[in-house]
């Protein structure tokens, strides 16, 4: 048997019980009768009681699975309408800086342009010794 089935089949025993209950409340309400007969209807009263409550904790437990399935599906569906909405701005975003950096790159050429243009200096010239070309006589 399903689960779904075995929910309805617990849902119908529930409704039952509960009519079950109810007549018997309204026999101890109306009919006069004995103490022992009253009692032996509460008795009754309290079991079917038990019964509606043990039937009614699966109930309730498949009707929050339900509720909890579609609160599933609902931020699911949130989830991916704020992906999209993100990717958008991620591109905006893309966007954006790529125009920074833009920016940016011209302002650098800018400054350039602006330095005083810097003369290349020959390299230095190594020192040269006299002594290393010729010969020098030295005076005695």
């Amino acid at each position: 048997m399903s689960p779904q089935g075995d929910y309805e089949e617990k849902l119908k025993k529930v409704r039952m019980l509960k009519r079950q209950k109810e007549r018997l409340e309204f026999r101890i309400s109306t009919e006069a009768s004995s103490l022992s007969d009253e009692k032996a209807l509460i008795r009754k009263i309290r079991e079917i009681s038990a019964e509606i409550d043990e039937y009614m904790k699966t109930v309730r437990l498949v009707r929050k699975r339900d509720l909890v399935k579609k609160d599933i599906e609902e931020f699911s569906g949130k989830v991916v309408e704020l992906n999209g909405s993100i990717a958008e701005l991620d591109k905006q975003l893309d966007v954006l800086y790529d125009s920074l950096r833009r920016l940016i790159k011209a302002e650098r050429v800018q400054e350039r342009r602006k330095r005083p243009e810097r003369k290349a200096q020959p390299p230095p010239m190594p020192e040269v010794n006299l002594e290393d070309i010729a010969v020098i006589k030295k005076r005695k």
